[in-house]
């Protein structure tokens, strides 16, 4: 695990390489990362989780003289049962209880998924139907060719290049509607509010409309209930109800966002029912009222009346809005009154705030009494009733127009002269778009071909913009280093931006952070004075120096348990090692030693340390193949057993607290489940691929030899031996056991990803969940796991 953890820094190191790279939409330069992150996570990521599984069939291959062996492909079936069964199992219930965690790139997933049935259904085509138990030339290249043909077509799936795929977007979308009718209602607001509207205040208007207009069928069937389940009369109308837009006279259609509901009629001739017009209103702060209709139904003959009263919610009285109270008085026929509130707009930031208006009181004014009942015993009922209707509260949203501004450098590269002596640079952070409340970030230097100690100072902390404040400044100190011909960078990352305020979403790296790089060109006078080589001599030295100390580091961190003391001045005193702690250094002291060896992250970028740490896990996997042979040879286990068993776990639990971790604390199941199926699959096409392809090209360009004919000679009788494909020699691959682990695992594989399917179906999402069902979720695919160890224990001892 030591040396693993090395090995996936420098993936870290490699992976997390930014570049400037120009934008022709935006037109600007914008930094992004070097890798593709799904290219990423299913090639060197991948290989990281994967690399003592991959290494250990490699080299036992080469360990045979070429020969095949039964540990290193029985430790990549079983690593991969593991990872699918029990990994994900444990993701499943790590997710705190009430929560979800779904898979967002679903079509990355499917192309992982799919490629991870396929590789092992396609280790029994090659061993069982192709060319039984051998692997032909042209099987093993095609295996490894898998690999690069599985990332080119997540890649081409992740940048949505297949017909049904799409680039991976992450705008905010209103439920229920289509691009283009979210692209015309966006237009329609932006005529009625006119140019100043936001776009975030157009989403929360859009989310706004979105919400009530869920209310819809909701008030009709409450209507119905209401009327004892007598159906309503709604007037006909073609397929798809039609909305109102009916404009209430005397409010300013320009602040204010009506949510509408379904028209409908009750005739009753001697019931008249009051209620809003809407369920809820949006309007903007500045609209200095709000104006909501009340209409009147059913009987028309006579003059009623209904009371109305405001009641506070996150809205306050005398602070958002003036109290209103009142009677409304319908006269004979008269339909819709109206009722006017005044908001009260102030300049300070605020959340968005809601307040009701409510109807009471409903009466008949003047209503004749009911006559006698006639001489035929029937009485004529003209007693007319008055009753609130369902909509007897409405909501009135007031969304704030003080704005707090956004966060952002004046420009996204700067370019500065190299100073003749050390000296600060004023770098100038702005705020732009409103200043109202107080808002602020966190800042960092990032090293970039310039290195913090040897080209600048580095410097990190907190910017707080006070109410009003639309400048901050960022000093950084710029060393005097001597440069010839060439520029050094660094970069100054904004991130953490504390609410409300936020990152121009036009900025470099937004919206999580905004990113200024800042270019350190020559001095046009020292350039004349310094020698060229001397100046390259002196840059690539002081470069060195970093790399050195952090060498160094490594080493302390190696001989004192827990790594030492820390240097840093900070408050928190440095934990004191318990005993489990002395005793695990005292064990892994040699080995931390050793691995302390491997050169840190600083040195090309850090795949110097990706392939040293590469070789390093390579020399522990061939004693790891050295030891499970020995310690199935001393329980009289056969190899096959012990890698599904005792090997395949301990190279799958180091993932396995890795994805439990990410499942408790990531947005999203990509990172847990997402890897399992990238990972299984590379396990397949470069950990048998790789092997394979070298056999079959060893055998294929030496023929048979002496020793590969004694080796079968006891398969002299066999189709395969007698078969022209050994005539000339051929690496042979038996079936027998390996095969029925292979079925035995795609089954239960396949039975675990419907398990999947159905819980997103379900719960909404692969992990997590209500707590009885994720439990019952976890046992059962536990039990897959079980029961793949037992059937394949069963079939190599009997």
């Amino acid at each position: 695990m030591v040396v693993s953890d090395v090995f996936m820094a420098g993936i870290e190191k490699i992976t997390s390489a930014k570049k400037r790279r120009w934008n022709p939409v935006t037109n600007r330069y914008q930094t992004v990362l070097v890798w593709n992150p799904t290219i990423a996570n299913l090639s060197l990521v991948a290989l990281g989780s994967s690399a003592p599984e991959i290494l250990l069939s490699v080299i036992e291959v080469g360990s045979k003289n070429f020969f095949a062996g039964a540990l290193g492909p029985s430790t990549i079936v079983g690593s991969a049962a593991f990872n699918l069964f029990v990994i994900i199992a444990v993701c499943i219930i790590a997710v705190p209880e009430g929560e979800v965690r779904y898979i967002d790139q679903v079509q990355v997933y499917v192309v992982t998924a799919s490629f991870s049935l396929f590789a092992y259904f396609w280790l029994i085509v090659i061993l069982v139907w192709s060319t039984p138990d051998v692997v032909e030339l042209w099987e093993g290249i095609l295996t490894f060719l898998f690999f690069p043909i599985l990332l080119l077509t997540a890649y081409a799936t992740d940048r949505g290049l297949f017909p049904g795929t799409f680039p991976v977007d992450h705008s905010t979308m209103v439920n229920g509607m289509t691009k283009e009718e979210l692209a015309e209602r966006k237009t329609q607001l932006q005529l009625e509010y006119g140019t100043k509207i936001t776009e975030e205040q157009i989403i929360k208007l859009l989310k706004v409309e979105s919400q009530a207009k869920s209310f819809t069928s909701n008030k009709i069937d409450a209507r119905r209930r209401l009327m004892g389940g007598r159906p309503a009369a709604i007037e006909t109308r073609p397929s798809g109800l039609s909305r109102l837009t009916t404009v209430v006279p005397g409010f300013n259609s320009k602040k204010v966002v009506p949510i509408d509901l379904e028209s409908e009629v009750i005739p009753d001739e001697n019931k008249a029912f009051v209620e809003f017009k809407m369920i809820k209103v949006a309007i903007l702060e500045s609209a200095g009222t709000v104006t909501c209709s009340v209409v009147r139904e059913g009987a028309m003959g006579h003059a009623i009346s209904v009371d109305y009263m405001t009641e506070e919610g996150t809205a306050k009285e005398t602070r958002d809005y003036d109290r209103a109270q009142g009677t409304l008085r319908f006269e004979k026929g008269e339909t819709e009154k109206t009722i006017t509130v005044k908001i009260i707009d102030d300049v300070a930031f605020e959340e968005d705030e809601e307040f009701y208006i409510n109807l009471s009181n409903p009466q008949v004014i003047g209503a004749e009494p009911s006559p006698p009942a006639s001489e035929s015993g029937n009485a004529q009922n003209n007693t007319v009733e008055c009753a609130l209707g369902t909509t007897k509260r409405t909501t009135i949203v007031i969304i704030d127009d003080d704005l707090p501004g956004v966060i952002s450098f004046e420009k996204d590269s700067i370019t500065i002269q190299e100073p003749k002596e050390d000296e600060d640079v004023a770098i100038q952070v702005i705020r732009k778009n409103g200043s109202a409340s107080s808002i602020g970030c966190s800042y960092a230097t990032e090293n970039g071909t310039a290195i913090a100690g040897v080209d600048y100072e580095e410097t990190s902390g907190k910017l707080t913009f006070a109410e009003g404040e639309m400048t901050k400044t960022i000093n950084v100190k710029v060393k005097a280093k001597g440069r010839y011909d060439r520029t050094e960078m660094f970069r100054i990352i904004l991130t953490e931006p504390e609410a409300p305020g936020k990152f121009d979403e036009k900025a470099d790296g937004a919206p999580d952070m905004c990113i200024l790089t800042v270019v350190i060109e020559v001095d046009k006078e020292s350039k004349q004075q310094v020698d060229r080589i001397m100046s390259s001599l002196q840059a690539g030295w002081e470069k060195s120096k970093v790399g050195h100390a952090n060498w160094a580091e490594q080493f302390k961190n190696a001989w004192y348990v827990m790594g030492g003391e820390d240097d840093d001045d900070g408050e928190e005193e440095p934990a004191k090692p318990e005993i489990s702690d002395w005793v695990f250094h005292i064990i892994t002291l040699p080995w931390k030693l050793c691995f302390a060896l491997i050169p840190p992250v600083d040195y090309c970028g850090g795949w110097l340390c990706f392939f040293c740490a590469l070789g390093m896990i390579g020399l522990l996997t061939a004693l790891i193949s050295d030891l499970a042979s020995l310690f199935g040879c001393c329980c009289d286990m056969p190899d096959e057993v012990a890698a599904i068993t005792v090997v395949a776990m301990g190279t799958s639990l180091p993932d396995t607290f890795a994805s439990k971790s990410l499942a408790a604390l990531s947005k999203y199941a990509d990172d847990s489940v997402g890897n399992v199926t990238g990972s299984n699959s590379v396990n397949v096409f470069l950990g048998l691929g790789l092997p394979w392809m070298m056999a079959s090209i060893y055998w294929t360009a030496n023929g048979q030899s002496q020793t590969w004919r004694d080796t079968y000679s006891a398969d002299q009788s066999t189709d395969w031996y007698m078969s022209d494909l050994c005539n000339q020699g051929c690496f042979v691959v038996k079936a027998g056991s390996l095969v029925f682990s292979v079925i035995v695992y795609t089954v239960c594989a396949a039975l675990a990803m419907g398990l999947l399917f159905v819980r997103r179906k379900t719960y909404g999402g692969e992990l997590g969940g209500p707590k009885t069902p994720a439990m019952i979720s976890s046992i059962s695919l536990v039990l897959l796991w079980a029961a793949y160890i037992a059937l394949s224990t069963w079939d190599a001892t009997k």
